[in-house]
């Protein structure tokens, strides 16, 4: 019998495959696969890579061979709607089993080493700023990583 535990697993794997789909579809081997999920006053869901040659990238930046613009356009209006609609189902189980939802999500999952870690917040994060959005809170966690991941390169 599922719980608690295996139905948000299921889900939070789904949202990697998700991301995986995406990077093979567009021919472009990744190595890890940053994936941020927030709810506070509406589901927002998005997700950034680190390639295969250690750089930062976002769903647009991501090798397009083969595909037209429009085509990848596409493709990450579908990533980002059904992720969307997973975190949404994410929601669901919460209620299901009487568990508060959190607000932020953020999954790390090492395409290398097939490994997956989650980091869960319950504390506001924009909603209580007259500025600031979901999307700049994804914004500047991927500055933090690619600051991290590419910032050391070149110095001593």
């Amino acid at each position: 019998m599922k719980n608690f535990e295996d139905e948000l697993s299921a889900k939070q794997a789904d949202m990697i495959q998700l991301a995986l789909e995406y990077a093979d579809r567009v021919e472009q081997k990744v190595d890890t696969v940053y994936i941020y999920c927030s709810f506070e006053t509406m589901y927002s869901f998005d997700v950034f890579y680190k390639d295969d040659e250690n750089n930062i990238v976002m769903l647009h930046e991501l090798s397009n061979k083969g595909l037209n613009k429009s085509e990848i356009d596409n493709l990450i209006f579908s990533v980002l709607k059904l992720g969307n609609k997973d975190l949404q189902e994410i929601h669901k189980i919460c209620q299901k089993y009487n568990r508060q939802m959190p607000t932020q999500i953020k999954l790390i999952y090492d395409n290398v080493k097939k490994s997956v870690n989650g980091k869960y917040s319950y504390d506001l994060f924009y909603s209580n700023s007259d500025t600031l959005t979901a999307d700049d809170i994804f914004e500047q966690w991927y500055n933090e990583v690619k600051e991290e991941i590419e910032g050391n390169h070149g110095t001593i």
